[in-house]
């Protein structure tokens, strides 16, 4: 069968046709090459390609950010019938920029909010003044931003400039554009959540009543017979019930089946093929259960509804789990501010967070104290709970950066290992998952510690360069706002 051939518009010439074709990469000879240019490429060369290419999309993706700003100017609804979307025929200009750049109105929404929020604005006077995100705009000019960062930047700031100081709002303009430079979109979305909620205390606790109000459970039955949930819960909620879920795959994913040895594990692996017990001797371990996580989890969820439905014993049939509250003290003496449960992006209010201490009879504690000594040395090979506690703090589980498994999937680990002559200290101390603990020492990366941040240096393979990638918590820098 011929392939079909779409002419050329009436006035555009064969030569032009052509050319847009070739620029555009679509010849099939382009394309061959480019194929085989690429299979060409060391493993380290092809990232670097890649990396200089995405540089050279957000140089295109800014000029398309202010067209499509500008269009939202021209289009916008107090000029009527007289805006440009109007008398090109369409409803708004999401839809003319939709139907141009042929993608999602969603797309094209916020292409437009983004151009309009980062453009030179017209004041009454006729005067013109900054953009409302300067230093998105800044960022985006000198192609250090991604449009889904800098979206996620306006959008989530957005919500808390009715109430914040311009200063503040400024200053985590500046760290959050900061921050994107160097990270990807996702752990700059939960940084400037964080962001807002430090700037705008007052507005969580109408965030969070809504919130509530949304929590939802459907659930239906597939024709294969399974079930499906979907629920919905509130920060607050979706932490007492990840606590719960997370302490039984914890538990299942670190805990192996023995062979007739009978002897238990819980050694870190760093440098053995076989897990060592606490003198360094080899144990015979057989190998853990090959259910998968989302099994594990689901079956986490089944123990409790079993236990509820079934048990007149009130004690949970999971291992005890302990859900991570933090706020400051001040916090906790007012009820005024901002909490964050472990496991969430959200926070809560501290009014929230002061009646779970209440009814759960916490007392409030400064970690590493009552005369527990976090730094061991070499007095011992595996991390105390203490130390635990206090490497979960620090890396907010698995400290990978784009990981995410919280610190009950984790094991503490040696940066450099303890068979080596090295202690069992905090700086020495990192919380790592099975994946990533065993990716390091396979692959050769290397972990530095410094101000308390975990570090992750490429070997050469993956970045000629070796440019080291942060890790760890991720905490908005309240100081640079004051």
């Amino acid at each position: 069968m011929e392939s079909a051939t779409v002419d050329p518009a009436p006035g555009a010439s064969a030569a032009f046709t052509d050319a847009a074709r070739t620029g555009a990469g679509l010849t099939d000879a382009a394309l061959t090459d480019a194929a085989l240019t690429s299979a060409g490429l060391t493993d380290a060369a092809l990232t670097d390609a890649l990396a200089r290419a995405f540089e050279a999309r957000r140089e295109i993706d800014a000029r398309i950010l202010s067209l499509s700003g500008e269009i939202a100017e021209r289009s916008r609804p107090s000029l009527g019938a007289g805006g440009l979307a109007s008398r090109s025929g369409c409803t708004n200009a999401p839809a003319l920029v939709a139907e141009i750049a042929r993608i999602t109105t969603a797309e094209a929404s916020t292409l437009c909010k983004l151009g309009a929020a980062t453009a030179p604005r017209l004041s009454f006077t006729g005067e013109w003044m900054p953009p409302l995100f300067p230093h998105v705009a800044e960022a985006l000019a000198a192609a250090t931003l991604s449009v889904g960062s800098a979206s996620v930047i306006v959008a989530t700031l957005s919500t808390a400039s009715p109430r914040a100081e311009l200063a503040h709002l400024d200053a985590a303009e500046r760290c959050l554009v900061e921050f994107a430079a160097e990270h990807p979109t996702d752990p700059v979305r939960k940084l400037a959540i964080q962001w807002r909620d430090a700037l705008d205390p007052d507005g969580i606790e109408p965030r969070e009543a809504d919130l509530v109000e949304r929590r939802a459970l459907k659930r239906f039955l597939l024709a294969n017979g399974m079930k499906r949930y979907i629920l919905e819960l509130d920060p607050l909620s979706a932490g007492y019930l990840d606590a719960a879920i997370d302490a039984s795959v914890g538990r299942a994913i670190r805990t192996p089946r023995f062979t007739e040895s009978g002897s238990d594990s819980n050694g870190d692996n760093e440098n053995n093929p076989r897990p060592m017990d606490e003198a360094g001797a080899e144990l015979n371990v057989a190998e853990p259960s090959a259910a998968t996580l989302a099994q594990l989890g689901a079956d986490a969820l089944v123990d409790l509804a079993r236990h509820g439905a079934a048990c007149a014993d009130p004690g949970i049939p999971l291992p005890a789990a302990t859900l991570v509250v933090r706020m400051t003290l001040e916090s906790l003496l007012t009820g005024l501010g901002v909490a964050t449960i472990d496991g969430g992006e959200h926070g809560i209010s501290a009014e929230t967070a002061r009646r779970m201490a209440a009814d759960a009879q916490i007392i409030p504690e400064v970690l590493g104290g009552a005369g527990e000594v976090l730094d061991l040395g070499m007095s011992r090979r595996l991390f105390s709970k203490a130390q635990r506690i206090a490497l979960a703090e620090r890396d907010g589980g698995c400290a990978w950066g784009d990981c995410g498994r919280p610190p009950s999937y984790t094991e503490a680990h040696h940066i450099e290992w303890w068979s080596h002559d090295k202690p069992t200290d905090l700086s020495n101390g990192i919380l790592l998952c099975s994946r990533h603990h065993h990716a390091i020492h396979r692959d050769g990366w290397q972990v530095e510690v410094h101000d308390n941040v975990p570090w992750f240096i490429p070997p050469s393979s993956v970045d000629a360069q070796r440019r080291p990638r942060r890790g760890g918590r991720v905490r908005p820098e309240l100081g640079r706002a004051a």
